[in-house]
């Protein structure tokens, strides 16, 4: 799991649910008060329409218009210039008030021979050596799917609704980038994930689900912050994720952030108020100008960040910082009962969260650590230098695949282990030598089976020196 946390939604108690972020998927939780045993209780979002439409959906009919998401579909997110964009395909998908306009007919026996290319186009007949052909059609949306991805759903232990949703295209194949070559691969949005059909993948992962978790997360800036000690407010606070980090982008404070949020607007994405303030924060229409997506949460939040830390240069008063905020004016009139309310009410929630959200980070020493394993190591050639190892923990950082709080480790010492993102820690212990290493590296999905066979941790070859495992090679792994 990526991330947990809530976001606004409409129908919602406390008018916010909870979500938690996969690497392909969001699982939602709606409505806490349903039937746990319910087989919608726990809802998969659908993330691959509002990525492609264009949309964040904050109520069961609530919409907050964003930019399209111009991600590669499937691949690599940066870097590959040859895959089409979720917005790139928005012409050719059943999105978008006129959803019927790209209905297909019936085409069962026919071969997919359709090129997506990059820009949204489609070259029909392209290619020509594609032995996939289609099975099945939905009725509901109007598009025809492949017997590959109608066999890998029947041998799901969930419904195709539940899983997937509903078609949103018909299937392309695509030229895209994956680890850097480029690779042909078959693909077709649904609702709720993008299938995959690589040809030359090992028999087993010849069909996957995209990566649209992380997608989304990218596409809306969502990352947990660096600093460990704001991971409650970052999961408790609806849309913390990006309060926490357009916080430390801007410079002030992010339980204050949190509370002009709360105080603006109730966290209600749509706000608009009579006097001009609107979104989340409640930021005034004349400050964000032309802003053709006002609304969007990223967008408002960079709005309402860049104002407040620019009122704050210049005044050290908060109190009056926010009074300008709220009013436009460095001459606000204070004898208003709107402005007293919310000045006070900032400063008084501010207050509260600290209270009641701000925790000390746990230092690893005194965390509890439980057996994760024990057995032989594998290391890493030598040639994979401290440099190599640390450049690779900022790519991670990067892509918004690091742990919270990450840090170079001090030492050089790295690892790998599955189920374990890069920038968290784990103890070794061998040969009468404790140390604590960074994992700074993943499994690749194809590898796994084999890895797990045969190692219980993989090693930079300077970290397996440091335990002596050339002496011999048996080692205790601890987690905290």
């Amino acid at each position: 799991m990526r991330a947990m946390t809530r976001e606004p939604y409409q129908e919602s108690p406390n008018g916010y649910r909870s979500v938690f972020y996969f690497d392909k998927a969001r699982m939602e939780i709606t409505d806490p008060n349903r039937d746990p045993q319910s087989t919608w209780y726990v809802t998969a979002g659908l993330l691959v329409r509002d990525l492609i439409a264009g949309q964040i959906q904050v109520g069961n009919s609530a919409f907050v218009k964003s930019e399209p998401a111009y991600i590669p579909i499937v691949g690599d997110i940066t870097n590959n210039p040859v895959a089409p964009t979720f917005a790139a395909i928005a012409p050719v998908a059943s999105v978008g008030t006129n959803v019927d306009a790209n209905r297909s007919s019936k085409l069962s026996g026919q071969n997919v021979t359709a090129l997506l290319k990059a820009d949204g186009t489609v070259q029909t007949g392209a290619v020509s050596n594609s032995n996939v052909t289609l099975s099945a059609y939905d009725d509901q949306t109007g598009h025809n799917i492949p017997k590959i991805f109608v066999d890998w759903l029947s041998s799901q232990t969930v419904s195709e609704q539940y899983l997937v949703g509903h078609p949103l295209t018909e299937p392309y194949w695509v030229d895209s980038m994956v680890g850097g070559k480029q690779k042909r691969i078959l693909m077709q949005a649904f609702e709720r994930r993008i299938l995959t059909y690589t040809p030359d993948n090992p028999a087993n992962w010849q069909v996957e689900s995209g990566n649209v978790g992380l997608q989304y997360r990218a596409w809306h800036g969502l990352t947990e912050p660096t600093d460990a000690n704001l991971d409650s407010l970052a999961s408790d606070v609806p849309w913390g994720e990006i309060i926490t980090n357009k916080a430390a982008q801007y410079g002030i404070d992010p339980y204050l952030f949190a509370a002009v949020a709360k105080v603006a607007s109730g966290y209600n994405p749509l706000f608009q108020s009579s006097d001009g303030r609107e979104g989340y924060f409640g930021v005034r229409s004349d400050y964000m100008g032309n802003e053709v997506y006002p609304l969007d949460p990223l967008v408002n939040a960079d709005y309402a960040a860049k104002k407040l830390s620019e009122l704050h240069q210049n005044n050290s008063d908060w109190r009056a910082v926010l009074a300008d905020y709220f009013t436009g004016s460095a001459n606000p009139n204070w004898q208003d009962p709107a402005l007293n309310d919310f000045v006070n009410g900032v400063l008084n929630t501010e207050g509260k969260m600290i209270s009641d959200l701000k925790q000390p980070l746990v230092t690893l020493a005194a965390q509890k650590l439980s057996l994760l394993g024990t057995g032989q190591a594998a290391f890493y050639s030598p040639s994979y230098t401290t440099g190599w190892w640390d450049n690779t923990l900022r790519k991670y950082s990067s892509w918004g695949e690091a742990a919270a709080g990450w840090s170079l480790d001090p030492n050089g010492y790295y690892c790998v282990h599955p189920g374990y993102i890069p920038g968290q820690r784990l103890e070794l212990s061998a040969n009468g030598v404790t140390l604590w290493c960074t994992v700074g590296d993943t499994v690749a999905s194809q590898d796994l089976a084999n890895w797990q066979a045969h190692w219980v941790i993989e090693l930079s070859y300077n970290t397996f020196q440091a335990l002596k495992l050339n002496q011999s090679n048996w080692v205790e792994v601890r987690s905290p």
